[in-house]
């Protein structure tokens, strides 16, 4: 691992944030009682800061059984999903420490469905363009979701059947309609077009999946003037589904967030936990479970 990562480890039901990993081993809480006990360890902050491999996981007694729920879904998105500012009350600036990917709204649903998840996301990320703040650099999600690692080469991740997931969420667009007065505003058509043609790209590694389209808590319809930009990302999507016909794709909107927001205006840990009943309940429909 490399830069500063924020992990969570659950020990039988019990959680402990360590805000900063900086070493080569993390070890579980000392004078644990014998018997049968439960570890888990989440990343809590995004790839941008670093990275994690799990190697040798060791004990002085015996390691049972890794067993995995038979369901799964993949999420897509940018730093909403990511878990960006969560744990921050505006004005705030974003900080590993601060990022609460296991509370996103993600993650929350797919627990709630008893699912397998994998988070593909980055901070800015945009389907056709990404963020008009900061530093974005030119690497869309389009080439981004094909790697194995967020900064590995393109198409270097190989798609294995076991990790095939039911359904595809995905929640970008905020940074493709950010606008901080120096470019022109999103050509809405193009982003249709986009969405469609990503589907179609994820459809042909996952062609049994259903895909839920989510809309930007990030986005209303007041500024900037003009642009109603909730209303048109929720109209993207909609077209885009048509477009696709058989392809079975569905869309969630997620209502423009309240003034209690995290760091730079990121939905807080209260509207994560209100959207994601939503979009599990939207997923448990279409999918049976």
């Amino acid at each position: 691992m490399n830069r500063t990562n924020s992990v969570l480890l659950t020990v039988d039901g019990k959680s402990t944030i360590i805000p900063n990993v900086n070493g080569s081993s993390i070890s579980t809480p000392a004078g644990l009682a014998n018997g049968n006990h439960t570890v888990e360890l989440r990343k809590r902050s995004e790839a941008l800061y670093g990275s994690i491999f799990v190697g040798n996981v060791t004990t002085d007694g015996t390691l049972g059984p890794d067993v995995r729920r038979n369901r799964k879904i993949e999420f897509i998105g940018d730093s909403i999903t990511v878990g960006y500012g969560m744990d921050g009350v505006f004005p705030c600036t974003n900080s590993a420490e601060l990022e609460d990917n296991p509370n996103t709204y993600a993650v929350l649903a797919a627990e709630s469905l008893k699912a397998e998840y994998d988070i593909v996301a980055w901070s800015g990320i945009g389907l056709v363009r990404n963020t008009a703040y900061g530093i974005p650099g030119d690497v869309t999600m389009t080439s981004r979701w094909t790697k194995y690692g967020a900064q590995d080469a393109d198409n270097s991740y190989t798609f294995p059947a076991s990790e095939t997931p039911d359904a595809v969420v995905i929640a970008l667009g905020t940074n493709d309609f950010s606008n901080d007065g120096n470019r022109e505003a999103l050509d809405v058509g193009n982003f249709t077009s986009a969405t469609a043609s990503f589907i179609r790209t994820v459809q042909g590694h996952y062609p049994a999946a259903q895909f839920f389209l989510v809309t930007s808590p990030m986005l209303g319809d007041s500024y900037p003037a003009g642009e109603a930009q909730h209303t048109a990302q929720t109209k993207a999507f909609t077209d885009a589904a048509a477009q696709l016909n058989g392809t079975k794709v569905h869309v969630v909107d997620w209502p423009t967030q309240g003034s209690d927001v995290g760091c730079d205006y990121h939905p807080n840990i209260a509207t994560n936990a209100a959207e994601a009943p939503v979009l599990a309940a939207a997923i448990a429909k279409e999918l049976g479970w």
